[in-house]
C-alpha cells in the first residue's frame, strides 16, 4: 500500500515544527470542504477522475480490440498524453512503444526497429494539433499502411478532447474511433482517463484495478484529516519548505517505474505551480526529476554540500530483484544477509537519505508499495490533490499552461516563415 513517510521534515531540529497540521488544522479543513465540493461540479477535472465504470467498459473494449490486431501498441504522444502512461507500461515486459519527441538522430531507426505487420497505433492529444505528437503519427501511419494495407484502420485509435483538431477531423474522415478526455481534464491531469488507461489496458494492466485504486486514494485525499491525509502532508511540506527557501524539491525516483513517476509529477508540479506568485516575480517550487543511484554517483556530492535551497522527496517501491548467490555475494563484498538486488537498492535508497539528512537537507519518501495497478491509481490520485491543495495555499492557478502554449505558437511561426 503506498503512503507518504515525511522523514526528518517534521520536529526534532526538522525544517517544520511538530505541530505544523495542528497549527495549519482550520486552513486545511477548508481546503479539503473546498476540494470536496469541487469534486462534484461537472466543470471540475476531479469529477471526472477516476471515471465511471461504463467508461472503462468502453476503454477495456478497445483495448481487447486493438490487442485482437496486434501485439505492439506504439503511442504517439506527448508531456501529459504519456509521461502517466510510461508509468503504467514500464515493465520489463512491457507491449507498449512511446514515441514522444522528435530526435532526427534517433527517430528513423526507433520507426525502423517496430514490428509494424505485428503493431497498433493510438495518437493521444488532448487538442489533436499537438505538433510533435502528429509528426510522430504521420510516420508512423505510413509504416503502419505499408505493413497491413487491408488491416490498418482496425489497428487504430485515438484519444483527445471532443473537438475540431486535425486529430478529431482525420478520425472523423477516416472513420476510426476517438476516447474521449472529459474537456475539464487538462493533460497532466488525464492519466486516469484513457490516456493512461487505454495503453494499461493493452499491456495487461487491470483498468478496473487502477480506478479502484484511484477511489481508494479519493476517500484518503478528501476524507481523512490532518496527518492522515497523504496529499495534505505533500502539500505542507511543499508550501512550508518553499516559505523556507526550499525553492527546489528533487523527485528522486530509485527503480524505473519511480523514476518514470517522478517523471510525471514533474511535469504536473512544474506546469500547476511554476507560475508568478507576486510582482517580485517568485515562482512558485521547482520540481527535478532524478534517477536513483545513478543520480546518486553525480548529483548526491552537490545535494549535500551546493546551495541550501532544495529538499529531496524520494520515490521507491517494493521490487526483491534478481537473487544474489553466495558467489556473487562474495564477488561483490556483500554480507551474507544480502540475499537480492532489492536489498542493494533498499540500501542505496537509505544511504541517499541519511547523507541528505546528515547535511541538513530535508528528506521524506513517497513509498509506491508494490506499485500494482491499485497502488500506482492510488499514488496518481495522492499527488494531483497534493497540487491542487498546495495551489490554493500559493494561491496560484493549476491549470492551463500559458508558458506552454506561447512556445507552441511561436513553434508554428518558424515553420510558417512568420519569423
Amino acid at each position: 500500500m503506498p503512503h507518504l513517510e515525511l522523514g526528518n521534515l517534521l520536529g526534532n531540529g526538522g525544517p517544520l515544527p511538530a505541530d505544523l497540521f495542528e497549527r495549519m488544522g482550520t486552513t486545511l479543513e477548508g481546503l479539503r470542504h473546498t476540494l470536496l465540493g469541487f469534486s462534484q461540479l461537472e466543470t471540475h477535472p476531479f469529477a471526472h477522475m477516476p471515471p465511471p465504470p461504463e467508461g472503462v467498459q468502453l476503454i477495456r473494449s478497445q483495448a481487447r480490440s486493438l490487442r485482437r490486431e496486434a501485439e505492439v501498441l506504439v503511442v504517439a504522444g506527448i508531456g501529459g498524453s504519456s509521461l502517466g502512461a510510461s508509468v503504467l507500461c514500464c515493465g520489463p515486459r512491457s507491449r507498449v512503444v512511446f514515441l514522444e519527441g522528435v530526435d532526427p538522430e534517433t527517430l528513423g531507426a526507433r520507426l525502423a526497429a517496430i514490428p509494424w505487420d505485428r503493431a497498433a497505433l493510438a495518437v493521444v492529444s488532448k487538442s489533436g494539433g499537438t505538433l510533435e505528437t502528429l509528426v510522430n503519427a504521420a510516420l508512423a501511419l505510413e509504416a503502419l499502411q505499408k505493413a497491413a494495407p487491408d488491416r490498418w484502420r482496425s489497428r487504430v485509435a485515438a484519444v483527445a478532447s471532443p473537438g475540431d483538431g486535425a486529430l478529431q477531423r482525420w478520425c472523423r474522415d477516416e472513420g476510426l474511433p476517438v476516447l474521449d478526455i472529459p474537456p475539464a481534464v487538462g493533460g497532466r491531469y488525464s492519466v486516469l482517463s484513457a490516456v493512461g488507461l487505454l495503453p494499461a489496458a493493452f499491456d495487461g494492466v487491470d483498468p478496473s484495478a487502477l480506478v479502484a485504486g484511484a477511489r481508494a486514494g479519493m476517500d484518503r485525499c478528501l476524507l481523512l484529516q490532518g496527518d492522515q491525509n497523504p496529499a495534505l502532508g505533500l502539500a505542507l511540506a511543499l508550501v512550508q519548505l518553499y516559505a523556507a527557501g526550499r525553492t527546489e524539491v528533487d523527485l528522486w525516483g530509485y527503480g524505473s517505474r519511480p523514476y518514470a513517476f517522478a517523471r510525471w509529477v514533474q511535469q504536473l508540479w512544474g506546469e500547476s505551480l511554476g507560475r508568478r506568485l507576486d510582482e517580485h516575480h517568485r515562482v512558485g517550487p521547482s520540481p527535478v526529476a532524478c534517477r536513483g543511484s545513478e543520480d546518486q554517483h553525480s548529483l548526491l556530492q552537490l545535494f549535500v554540500d551546493g546551495p541550501p535551497n532544495r529538499w529531496v522527496l524520494l520515490l521507491t517501491q517494493d521490487a526483491p530483484g534478481p537473487s544474489l548467490s553466495a558467489e556473487a555475494r562474495a564477488f561483490a563484498g556483500l554480507p551474507p544477509r544480502v540475499f537480492s538486488v532489492g536489498t542493494v537498492q533498499e540500501a542505496l535508497t537509505h544511504g541517499t537519505q541519511r547523507a541528505l539528512h546528515r547535511a541538513g537537507v530535508p528528506a521524506a519518501r513517497y513509498h509506491l508499495g508494490a506499485a500494482d495497478a491499485a497502488s500506482l491509481g492510488e499514488a496518481f490520485y495522492v499527488f494531483m490533490a497534493a497540487t491542487l491543495y498546495a495551489a490554493a495555499l500559493l494561491e496560484v492557478d493549476p491549470f492551463g499552461q500559458p508558458g506552454v502554449e506561447a512556445g507552441k505558437r511561436f513553434t508554428r511561426d518558424y515553420l510558417e516563415g512568420a519569423e
